[in-house]
């Protein structure tokens, strides 16, 4: 608008349009960095920019691309180990289960999670099904998501949420080395958390369970997210309006994994938060810039404007 139309509108005006600033869009970033691991995620082999969140607050966003595998790699910045647990759309990536995050109350077990070496880095493909093997995290429909079809859906349906735990001192616990390998039978005291061969470490089995998680066969459904990144953008014609992503069952891929002891501190020490959408929505949540120049494609075919352009060209193909 230009400025001298600025100037002249009324003070209660000028008001009530300064919220619409908190949705400037925010410079991207290929990963979220912490005090303790940074974050960065691969979309069919490539990175992908990381908005943070308009509002300020620390959550981050990417673009899901329906039908493209995505990767979610985790880096240790210290000189110390560190247990990692990965949830997607609530799920505990290496046993399935809905993640039940340490409370001051009362549960202080993390669940299952990822050991990274001093300096290391993990890049976690998918569903853990065994030690050897994951299924690829594929953006699908949530409604066909790994957690809609197995009966897990949890109100974080579109989250990544990595939660970093420090490793507890124990006097008389020894501690496996990186190219220690051991198998379940081996296992005893302490946790069990499976290290990557090559990658990162695979989670420890909960003190009743078994050593490595069973590969499901589908997923659930639910919905927390905000109101807003749930709305379908107003005026938005097509089968996208209404469809937000989840993450599917994908094609099982060779992902080798090793057990190690570790016993993690009873609460995070640092989380990260990662928020994935169709581009229409992060458009509407102002993630996004909105086209300049976004063309009504029923208006055009309302009023027959595509065959205003003279002599027929020939086609593209």
């Amino acid at each position: 608008m230009p400025p001298s139309r600025v100037s002249c509108l009324p003070l209660l005006a000028a008001i009530l349009l300064l919220p619409a600033r908190t949705h400037a869009q925010s410079s991207p970033t290929r990963e979220v960095s912490g005090s303790l691991v940074s974050v960065s995620v691969e979309v069919d082999g490539a990175p992908v920019p990381l908005f943070r969140a308009p509002d300020g607050s620390e959550r981050w966003y990417l673009e899901a691309r329906e039908g493209s595998a995505y990767a979610v790699t985790v880096a240790n910045r210290t000189d110390e180990r560190l247990g990692v647990v990965i949830a997607v759309d609530g799920l505990n990536v290496i046993s399935g289960e809905r993640q039940r995050w340490p409370s001051w109350w009362g549960r202080s077990d993390p669940g299952r999670m990822y050991v990274l070496q001093p300096w290391g880095a993990a890049t976690v493909q998918g569903w853990r099904t065994s030690l050897d093997e994951v299924r690829r995290f594929t953006f699908v429909d949530e409604e066909i998501s790994y957690a809609a079809r197995s009966g897990k859906t949890t109100s974080k349906m579109g989250w990544i949420e990595v939660a970093v735990f420090r490793e507890r001192e124990r006097s008389g616990l020894l501690g496996l080395s990186r190219d220690k390998r051991v198998s379940p039978a081996e296992e005893s005291g302490g946790r069990d958390e499976a290290d990557f061969s090559g990658q990162a470490s695979s989670g420890a089995p909960e003190p009743a369970t078994q050593a490595a998680p069973e590969g499901a066969s589908g997923p659930a459904r639910s919905n927390e997210d905000d109101a807003q990144a749930r709305k379908a953008p107003s005026g938005e014609v097509g089968s996208r309006a209404r469809s937000y992503p989840g993450t599917g069952w994908g094609t099982e891929t060779n992902d080798r994994a090793v057990l190690v002891e570790f016993e993690p501190e009873r609460r995070p020490a640092q989380r990260i938060t990662v928020r994935y959408e169709y581009a229409p929505t992060l458009v509407t949540l102002g993630v996004l810039p909105r086209p300049r120049h976004a063309t009504d494609r029923l208006a055009e075919r309302e009023r027959g404007e595509l065959g205003k352009r003279g002599f027929a060209p020939s086609p593209l193909w």
